[in-house]
This record gives C-alpha cells, sequence and structure tokens, in this order.
C-alpha cells in the first residue's frame, strides 16, 4: 500500500508547478493552449453538431476525462445528473438477485438500465445478463474519444431499449502511436485498495491503406469487508411498526428507532417457548437471557437485546476485471474501406446475500443430545416435549469464508464484427457489417443452506445402545431420521451457541457431503447482428441541403441456461435456479431525414425539421412502429430552440420473457399480523412469453444560448417528459401482498392465487409467485440544465496566464410516479428515485504542463416516501439531508524527448462527508451517497 504522503507530495507538487512558467526541454510551443475543435455527435443517425443536435445531447470528450482521472470511466458518466441510482458494485452487496452483481450498469432519468440503450460506436453490444443491460467495465474504454449522451427518446433511430435515451461510446479508429497509464487507490480508512492499467496500440500499414489498433485493460479491486469500519454506521437505526397506529388516527404506520433489531432469533439461538423462554446460547458453553423490547413487530423488536448483524455485512466487493480490443481497416479502393473486430473480456465479483435465518420455527425435543443437561427439564413445560428457537446462522459457512451467505458473479464476453463502408456520389455514405457477441454468465452462491436436511439434523439424538444405528457408538449423536432411513446421510448439527456447529455438520447442510456443489446456473448469451444503412444529402431547397438516413437490421438473441442439480430438485433455501432457454428475432426498417424549411427571414436564420421512423418486427409479439418528429430553430447565431416528440419502445429482453423462475428470501409487510411487521417470504419469480412492448411517449423543449458577446459561454436548458405505458414490471412480493389483502390499493383476489402460505395465520415463511406483466404506467419528468465556459483566465480580469474551464450540469426531477392495478405511488425524491435535484461543476485551471480540476457533485435532500400520514406506510421521520462531495485532482505533464507522460493525484470526498442518514436502507444510508469516504489516487498515463 501506498502512503498518503507519497500522494500529497505529488498533489502539491502539481499544484505549485502550475503556477511557474512553462520552460520545459522539448515541449511544444502551443502547450500552453487548448484547442476548441467542434465534435461531431450522434443524436440522431444523421451527424452534426453536438449543440445543434436535434435531440438532447451532453458530450463528455476524453479531456474533461482525463482531467479527473477516474477509476474507471463507468464512475465518472454515472455521476452525470442525467443518470439516476447506478447500478455498480458498490450498490449491489446486500442482495440475494443475479443482475448487476459486480458490474457497472447505466441508468438513464431513473427508469432502469433496461431502458437505457448502450453503444459502442453506433453498434449495439451483447448484454452482461439476460436482462439486456451492457456492462461498461467490458468495453475498451482506454480507446474512447468522447461520450455521446442522448436524453431524449431515440428507439426511432436506434431500436428498441432507447426509452431514456443513449449512451454511445465513441472510440478512436485511427489512433496512432502508443499510450497507456496506470493508476493505484486506497481509501482514507487504508483499505478498498485498488490498481488499473491499460495499454493501447495503433499504426498504419500498406502505404497508409490500412491500419490496425490493439489495446488491453485491467482493473482489481479488493474489497471491504466490515461495514463497521465507517463511523457513520448506526445499528439499529430503522422504521418499526407504530404500536398505537390505526387508519384513523392521523398517527405514522412507521415509527423511526434507533434501538431496532431481531425480536425472536440471536447469533447462537434463543429459546422463544417454554419456561426458558428469553435464554440466549452465546460463545462455547455462556448464556445471556433476552431483554425483549417496548414495540414488538413480527420479526423486529424495538428496545431490548439489539443483535447487530453488520459483522457479516460487507461495504465493497472484491472485483477484477479485463478487456482487450483489436480493430484493422483497409482501404480497398478510395471509396471503399473494410474493417473487422475483435473484443474480449472478463469480470469476477463476489457480495452477500440474506443469510438463512429461522426466526423462532426450529423444533427442539427434550431427547436433543446437545440440548445440556440442566436444560432437558427446566426448559419444557410439565407434559411438553417441545420447545421452539429462533437463530440467525450466521456461523454456517465453510472455513476461509466470511460470510453466510457469499454470491458470486463471473463474466466472460466476447464480441467479433465484420465489415465495409464507403462513398458514393457527392454526399453519400454507405455501413454494412456483421456482428456478434458471445457472454458466459454464471453466478454461484455458497454457503447456502437446505431446510430439508436443517430440519433432520437439528433433530438429533443419541444413539441408542439397542436398535440404534449400525457401526455409530452408542450414545453418540445422530439424526432421528436415521435409525428408520439408516442411508440418509444426515449428520446431526449443534445449534447451541455461537460457532457451536461442526464443519461436518456444517457440510451436510450445505449439501456438500451429499455430492452437491453450490447453487449454481451457467448462462450462455448470444446475439447476431446484421445491418447496413446509409445516408446522403439528395437535394436542396431554397433553405439548404436536405439530409435523409435509412437502413435495415436484422438482430437474433438467445441463451440457455444449466443449473445444479439441487436446484433442478428445489433444495435451497433460497437463491436456486431453474434451467431455461429461449431466443427471439427482429427485423427492422428506419428511416430518418432533416429538412431545412426556412433560411435567412427576419427572426429565423434556419429552421428544420427532424423526423424518423421505424418498423420492426419481432418474432415473439409482432409488428411495432417508432417515430421521432421534431423542430430545431436558430432564430440568430447566439439563440436556438429545439423540440421533440417521439414514440418509442422497449421490447421485453431475455429475462423477462424466457427466464425459468429464480427462488429468493427477503422480508414482506404482513398486514394479516397487528401493525404489519416485516416477515420473511420466499419469491419464486420467472419468464413470461406472452409480453408485449412497452411503448413511450417522450417529449422534450429546450433552448441553446451561445452570446457572441462572450465567446467560450454555451448555456442549455431542456424539460423532458417520458410516459410509458404498459410498462413491464416484475409485481413484487409486497404487491401481490398488497393487492390481495387491498392495503392501498383495490382488492385483486387474483393475487392471493400467487400466495403459498405455510402458516394458515399469518405470512411469515410463505411462498410467493412473481413475475413480469405489461400492467404498469410510469412517468417521469425534469428539466436538463448545462453551462459551460472555457477562456483564457486574463479575460475575467485575473492578471494570470492560463485557461480557466468551467462547466455545470444539473437535473431537476419534476415528476416521477408508476401506475400499478389503478394505484398511483409518488417517488419523487425517495431513494429508489433518487432527489430531486442533482448537481456536477467542475472548474479546471490550465496552465503550461499543469492542469487542477475541482469538482462538486450535489444531491439535493430527499424523503423516504410520499404517503401522507395515516398510510399503512406512513413514517414519522420522512426527509433526509443534501449532500455535496468535493474532488481535487492534479495533472503534470513532462515532456522526454517529445514523449508526453502525464502524472496526476486524486482526493476523492476531500472532506470527508459522512452519508446523510436515510432509515430503512440497509445501511440505514442511501448507496447513491458516498459510503466509503475520503480516497486517494495517483497514477501516470502517457500517449506518444
Amino acid at each position: 500500500m501506498f502512503r498518503i504522503s507519497v500522494f500529497a507530495s505529488v498533489l502539491m507538487a502539481g499544484v505549485s508547478l502550475a503556477s511557474l512558467a512553462y520552460a520545459q526541454t522539448g515541449a511544444p510551443a502551443d502547450a500552453t493552449e487548448t484547442e476548441l475543435d467542434e465534435v461531431m455527435v450522434t443524436g440522431s443517425r444523421i451527424v452534426r453538431d453536438g449543440y445543434e443536435a436535434p435531440t438532447p445531447t451532453t458530450v463528455v470528450g476524453a479531456e474533461e476525462i482525463q482531467a479527473r482521472s477516474p477509476a474507471n470511466i463507468a464512475d465518472y458518466v454515472n455521476q452525470l445528473p442525467q443518470f439516476g441510482n447506478a447500478t455498480s458494485p458498490r450498490t449491489t452487496l446486500q442482495s440475494s438477485s443475479t443482475i448487476g452483481g459486480g458490474a457497472n450498469l447505466l441508468n438513464m432519468r431513473g427508469l432502469g438500465t433496461a431502458r437505457t440503450l448502450v453503444l459502442l460506436d453506433g453498434r449495439r453490444v451483447v448484454s452482461a445478463g439476460l436482462n439486456s443491460a451492457v456492462d461498461i467495465n467490458l468495453l475498451p474504454t482506454n480507446l474512447v474519444k468522447r461520450v455521446d449522451v442522448v436524453t431524449g427518446g431515440a428507439s426511432a433511430a436506434y431500436g428498441s431499449d432507447a426509452v431514456a435515451g443513449v449512451t454511445n461510446f465513441i472510440l478512436d479508429p485511427e489512433f496512432t502511436g502508443w499510450k497507456g497509464s496506470i493508476s493505484a487507490g486506497v481509501t482514507d480508512r487504508k483499505d478498498g485498495e485498488n490498481w488499473n492499467g491499460d495499454l493501447a496500440y495503433g499504426r498504419a500499414f500498406a502505404g497508409g491503406r490500412g491500419h490496425i489498433l490493439l489495446s488491453v485493460q485491467g482493473l482489481q479491486q479488493y474489497g471491504i469487508d466490515d461495514i463497521r469500519s465507517r463511523d457513520w454506521y448506526r445499528p439499529g437505526y430503522n422504521f418499526i411498526a407504530n404500536p398505537a397506529y390505526t387508519t384513523t388516527n392521523g398517527q405514522p404506520a412507521r415509527i423511526l428507532r434507533t434501538d431496532v433489531g431481531f425480536t425472536n432469533a440471536t447469533l447462537g439461538g434463543l429459546i422463544t417457548s417454554g419456561p426458558q423462554r428469553g435464554l440466549v446460547f452465546l460463545e462455547g458453553n455462556a448464556r445471556g437471557r433476552f431483554v425483549w423490547g417496548d414495540i414488538l413487530a413480527g420479526t423486529s423488536q424495538a428496545g431490548g437485546t439489539l443483535e447487530d448483524p453488520a459483522y457479516i455485512w460487507g461495504l465493497l466487493p472484491d472485483l477484477k476485471n479485463w478487456s482487450t480490443f483489436g480493430r484493422t481497416t483497409y482501404e480497398f479502393t478510395d471509396s471503399i474501406r473494410g474493417y473487422a473486430e475483435f473484443g474480449g473480456g472478463g469480470s469476477d465479483s463476489d457480495n452477500w446475500s440474506a443469510p438463512t435465518t429461522r426466526f423462532a420455527n426450529i423444533t427442539i425435543r427434550n431427547d436433543n443430545v446437545f440440548l445440556p443437561a440442566d436444560l432437558r427439564t427446566s426448559a419444557f413445560a410439565p407434559g411438553a416435549t417441545t420447545f421452539t428457537m429462533g437463530r440467525l446462522n450466521y456461523d454456517l459457512h465453510e472455513p476461509g469464508d466470511h460470510h453466510q451467505t457469499e454470491i458470486g458473479y463471473h463474466r466472460r464476453q466476447k464480441r467479433y464484427l465484420v465489415g465495409a463502408e464507403g462513398d458514393f456520389l457527392e454526399t453519400g455514405k454507405w455501413n454494412a457489417y456483421y456482428q456478434r457477441g458471445d457472454s458466459d454468465v454464471w453466478y454461484t452462491y455458497s454457503n447456502m443452506l437446505i431446510p430439508a436436511y436443517y430440519d433432520l439434523a437439528v433433530d438429533a439424538i443419541a444413539n441408542p445402545a439397542v436398535g440404534g444405528v449400525a457401526g455409530v457408538a452408542a450414545g453418540a449423536p445422530i439424526c432421528r431420521s436415521t435409525l428408520t432411513n439408516p442411508t440418509n446421510g444426515c449428520v446431526p448439527v449443534n445449534i447451541f451457541g455461537i460457532n457451536a456447529p461442526s464443519q461436518e455438520s456444517i457440510a451436510y447442510l450445505t449439501g456438500v457431503t451429499k455430492g452437491f456443489a453450490p447453487a449454481r446456473q451457467d448462462i450462455d448469451i448470444k446475439q447476431e447482428v446484421w445491418a447496413i444503412d446509409g445516408q446522403i444529402e439528395p437535394f436542396s431547397t431554397w433553405a439548404g441541403p436536405v439530409s435523409v438516413a435509412a437502413g435495415f437490421e436484422y438482430r437474433k438473441e438467445g441463451y440457455t441456461a444449466v443449473v445444479d442439480e439441487a436446484s433442478k430438485q428445489r433444495l435451497w433455501f433460497g437463491g436456486g435456479f431453474t434451467p431455461s432457454a429461449g431466443d427471439f428475432t427482429v427485423k427492422e426498417f428506419f428511416g430518418e431525414t432533416i429538412v431545412p424549411l426556412l433560411a435567412d427571414v427576419p427572426f429565423i436564420q434556419r429552421l428544420e425539421f427532424n423526423g424518423a421512423a421505424r418498423r420492426t418486427d419481432y418474432s415473439t409479439s409482432g409488428k411495432v412502429t417508432t417515430w421521432k418528429a421534431g423542430l430545431a430553430w436558430e432564430v440568430y447565431d447566439d439563440l436556438r430552440f429545439r423540440g421533440t416528440l417521439s414514440r418509442d419502445i422497449r421490447a421485453p429482453n431475455l429475462l423477462e420473457l424466457f427466464n425459468g423462475g429464480v427462488a429468493t428470501v427477503g422480508q414482506t409487510r404482513d398486514p394479516t399480523q397487528a401493525g404489519s411487521p416485516n416477515v420473511s417470504t420466499r419469491q419464486i419469480t420467472g419468464g413470461n412469453p406472452n409480453l408485449t412492448p412497452e411503448i413511450a411517449k417522450t417529449r422534450t423543449f429546450g433552448a441553446v444560448f451561445r452570446p457572441s458577446f462572450v465567446p467560450g459561454l454555451s448555456a442549455s436548458v431542456d424539460y423532458y417528459k417520458i410516459s410509458v405505458k404498459d410498462a413491464i414490471t416484475t409485481v413484487s412480493t409486497q404487491q401481490i401482498v398488497d393487492q390481495c389483502f387491498g392495503v392501498g390499493v383495490p382488492v385483486n383476489a387474483a393475487a392471493c392465487a400467487s400466495i403459498v402460505r405455510a402458516n394458515p395465520n399469518n405470512l411469515i415463511d410463505a411462498t410467493i409467485y412473481t413475475g413480469g406483466i405489461n400492467a404498469q404506467k410510469q412517468v417521469v419528468e425534469g428539466v436538463d440544465y448545462e453551462l459551460s465556459y472555457r477562456a483564457p483566465i486574463e479575460t475575467l480580469g485575473v492578471p494570470l496566464p492560463g485557461q480557466i474551464d468551467l462547466r455545470a450540469l444539473g437535473s431537476q426531477r419534476l415528476t416521477s410516479e408508476t401506475i400499478l392495478a389503478g394505484a398511483l405511488t409518488d417517488i419523487l425524491g425517495t431513494p429508489a428515485d433518487g432527489p430531486e435535484w442533482r448537481w456536477l461543476f467542475s472548474a479546471s485551471y490550465l496552465q503550461g504542463p499543469s492542469r487542477t480540476t475541482a469538482t462538486v457533485r450535489y444531491f439535493g435532500s430527499g424523503v423516504i416516501n410520499n404517503w401522507p400520514m395515516g398510510h399503512p406506510q406512513s413514517v414519522n421521520v420522512n426527509r433526509f439531508g443534501e449532500v455535496a462531495y468535493l474532488e481535487l485532482a492534479q495533472n503534470y505533464d513532462v515532456y522526454i524527448d517529445d514523449r508526453k507522460v502525464t502524472f496526476f493525484g486524486v482526493v476523492e470526498n476531500v472532506f470527508d462527508r459522512d452519508p446523510p442518514r436515510v432509515p430503512g436502507q440497509t445501511y440505514g444510508a442511501s448507496s447513491l451517497h458516498d459510503l466509503l469516504g475520503r480516497s486517494y489516487r495517483v497514477g501516470a498515463r502517457f500517449a506518444f
């Protein structure tokens, strides 16, 4: 690990040198200035300048990214205010889901990763899982020269999944020479170490007619296993049912306490019935007494004994990812060029899921061989032969593992592309290609228990001297079931105390001694694309040339998934998988045009129409049409207005159509009990091949202001509203329960058919079947702001050399709501949606070889929910605070024989700001905020 003092020395040296005149030997004469070239962006199929794009588009160049020197480009892009709560290794820790673990996925507008289309040079990329989302970590991001973020509906131009917009990573195919970088980072607590390295090479051949490009990159991140390493964590900070609440007395249904824990289970076991109710088994042979709190609600309580589960909670997972990329182009004639690409990558990560807890439902008999002798009579009521226990089971894991249960995420991805492009007539361009992508993905659940084995192993007795199990000494522990089934292989378990279970019994409970491998699913995903498109300016009107683009695409996507034997038998407590397979094909025709309508008339310097249409035929759901219509009105050079109206779609993905089902365990509010306490339930989800595409209506309207009297200043403001109908939603267990019992929504008797109770009086350990349906409407609305200014600093009246570069990006959320089963849910400003206001401010000072950048990320305050007082989900403390994080980055160029090496250092969260407390979240904080604290990164990059 490197020392903080080393980083501080690098940073201070860069800041000091920034104030010196640049006199490096061998430095280019113009090194003090940065050229402001126009870039061509892809807000549509017809390539136009960024601020002139008909659809609102944010452009982030490589220079801007390098100024902050992020650990990876996905972290940078996800900080743009247009993106909602990110899916990243930092946000998927406490989950038994297989979606997104270890990956960096983009979530534009907070509409979900499946509604954000990610492109590489305008082409689709095979997904990192069955949910169609692309793992940014596996792209050749060291060759990215810019990122175009199209923040309006773009399905007509690019196809399905572009409901929220498009993020297009544009590579530099003509790069020549060598470039690379290496960096290392660590947090202020000296944990979370990481390193990142990449190398790229490009050169021309065949007299300049050909070009070859190669790159490789890799990242290693070491995890943080214990959330208690952060002093902002507070155990017991959570909501609990308010015992005084009724639907009519105006009180909140849930109240915030700082002492919320489990009511009927402890680490080493808790007796929950009989004369010894409240006896706790501790480490070794120690015992204690459990204190019940003043509020008891299902499996939770407030007050009394607090079992802090934090020691099994991780804060950051281990992660490794790498990628390789190769591209070659060859100019066959002056107007025809061929190209081929290959890309490959991989990712390995893990996180931690909820353990196999047992809440007051373990039956102990009076002849249990492990029960201490003094309890064989004192723990049983007169005439009774059993009592019940609860146990958290955190100690049921294999040696060397940190947690029970661990989830492993593994991905291997390959991509092949061959194509040709060329020119025709005077203004025409065409492009045709074939692309194939393969993702091999596998998930593993270690230390998952088999409930049937647990029940057999807990019922342990002493082997009878007469009629006992042959080959086992009389009095030795055996399973009662082995008396009648001598070959069942049951291994008795001692659950009376922390770490009391033997490794032999753990191996049995987790299926190891029965020959079962850990729960595992292996998925092979394939994507093939054939496409041809072109654009041309066929003629001109009185107002200027007409641009036309058109093309055809054929796409086939499919997968197969195989699972372990125990999953096939549905033996696991949670996380079991089901084998499945499926595929679909898509045929699409599309066209787009930009037609100048007026030019050089009073108040209209230029007025043009932008339209696009796409006809798509899905093998699973039939034909659908998408379109876009927009106007761009340039009043004069300084002022421009733009607006679009579009019909966009998102077709169901492989997961939603064909997934065979996954069993998971979670908490669900139980309205059958007083106070609607959270109880443990089992959820089984699966695919629905009858799904149809979602239909979205998108409206945007904005203005761009670039005053000629302030050179270098650009500003834009854009309003958007996206309304999605027939939205595909995987109905949650809570939604099924609420519909069944009419909690906040109309009673839906059909929902009750999806609930299989384990107890006729409540929903504890009930199995709830959920699945995707076209049943939801979703509306998001807001305003985006962008302001940038770049100019010599002396223009601001500051007598210093060099250049100042300022940029502010903001997003204001006005509406975020869903409607399901006739009930509207307003999630604006909640942890699920994020705060209403987000800003990203950056200021850079460039002088000679130095660039110093300060960045502020701002998150506004938010609410836990928007339900009125008296609602079954209302809370007494409903708001969490705002926060701003300051980041400082220093880049310094050194030239050696005209070869540039840039040394950099970064301090994130300079003031070590704690995350706002957000009750109801797993950590008492939202993963939207910085959970790690102050961190440092140093490194170097070169290009020659």
